[in-house]
């Protein structure tokens, strides 16, 4: 659900802030294409309020390249990135369907955030991030559809964002990691929480980009908008079959999570205007917005429901150690 809290201003600039990385916390970034703006808002309301307690990111397509910059520390990156790289001629051309480069051009906007000034990114710094925290990328398996957890560092950080994004059908250059062909993250584990706790995460931030009381991810919504969409080969309908399942199963482990493990959702209210790709500046703008609101209201709660959870966390393991 979306988090609602009301908090005066002195009690905001009393709360400490969360810089430094807490064992067992982690933040989840779902992917959704240009829909990932409201991430980015959500995210440069954290960095406003000096706020990273993450030890463990776990981000997929837009959600990877989210996390990244906000690991980095580069607040308004993600939103710069999105609102004018991904809306720039040439990125999204739908007619392109049947040529060799496909639909969307992630060659060149990777390229940017190399070679141009405007939007370079410090790839390399993350080498120095990985020494205190961890930071994922989901990709898939081309061939098994098994979900493949990629941790970047300076030397392949390009190529494993890439991995994260490549969505089937509309990019069509092959990727390799690892001697494995991968694509777009969404399909096997498009909200990663199951892996999060299986490494040791107690309390995860998931943040959502498909709207807080939808069933369907930002993922499969931008496949169903395809026009040929009843005309799909057959592997890529496994692929939504894979991707379906994997999202349900995520979604009833955050509404039961297991003992000991509590999850906060951060989600639009309703849909966003913005679509996966080719969105109007106005919409992204607007959802941009969207994400700082929420973002500012997670801010506000965060130190509170992580020192009420340690309490939580210590007295169940108080119960549980047998006493002599």
């Amino acid at each position: 659900m979306p988090i609602e809290t009301k908090q005066s201003s002195r009690a905001k600039s009393e709360t400490p802030r969360l810089k430094s990385a807490q064992a067992g916390v982690a933040v989840v970034a779902e992917g959704g294409g240009q829909r990932g703006i409201f991430t980015a808002g959500v995210l440069d309301a954290f960095l406003d309020e000096q706020i990273n307690p993450f030890q463990l990111g776990l981000g997929v397509s837009a959600g990877a390249q989210n996390l990244l910059s906000y690991f980095l520390g580069e607040k308004g990156y993600a939103r710069r990135a999105i609102a004018e790289l991904t809306a720039a001629p040439g990125f999204f051309v739908p007619y392109r369907w049947l040529g060799s480069r496909g639909v969307i051009d992630l060659d060149n906007y990777f390229k940017e955030t190399v070679e141009n000034p405007e939007y370079r990114l410090p790839y390399k710094r993350i080498s120095s991030v990985q020494r205190s925290r961890k930071l994922l990328f989901v990709a898939t398996n081309g061939v098994s559809l098994k979900p493949v957890y990629l941790e970047p560092d300076k030397h392949t950080v390009l190529d494993h964002l890439k991995a994260s994004s490549a969505v089937p059908l509309l990019y069509k250059s092959r990727v390799v990691v690892n001697q494995q062909h991968v694509v777009d993250g969404g399909v096997a584990d498009p909200l990663p929480v199951q892996k999060a706790i299986a490494m040791g995460a107690r309390q995860i931030v998931v943040i959502r980009t498909a709207s807080a009381d939808a069933q369907q991810s930002s993922w499969r919504q931008r496949v169903d908008d395809l026009p040929i969409r009843r005309a799909l080969p057959s592997k890529w309908l496994a692929m939504l079959e894979v991707h379906d399942q994997s999202y349900q199963a995520a979604l009833d482990l955050m509404r039961n999570p297991p003992a000991g493990v509590s999850i906060m959702s951060i989600a639009p209210k309703d849909a966003l205007r913005s679509h996966a790709f080719g969105s109007s500046s106005v919409a992204i703008i607007e959802d941009y917005e969207i994400g700082l609101q929420e973002g500012r209201r997670a801010a506000r709660r965060l130190q509170t429901w992580l020192g009420q959870q340690n309490k939580i966390n210590l007295r169940k393991l108080k119960e549980l150690t047998p006493t002599t």
